[in-house]
């Protein structure tokens, strides 16, 4: 979605909006200890087909999920 192309229809009506889409709270909590930060997330929506993607933009939060997540 980052290239602004959605990879489920293929439109290229995908937008971008930092926090745009959350879970009733403002911002995302990225669990990796008990008291877990909250992190800012960028959010891409295709608005052909209502699909979107969240993406932790705090690169320090990402190197934690990295070290205490299961890899999949």
């Amino acid at each position: 979605m980052k290239d602004g192309i959605c990879p489920r229809c293929n439109a290229n009506t995908v937008y971008r909006k930092p926090n745009g889409v959350t879970s009733g709270q403002k911002y995302i909590f990225v669990h990796t200890s008990r008291l877990s930060p909250r992190s800012d997330a960028l959010t891409y929506v295709c608005t052909t087909c209502g699909f979107f993607e969240n993406y932790i933009m705090d690169a320090s939060q990402l190197e934690k999920v990295a070290q205490k997540w299961e890899r999949a």
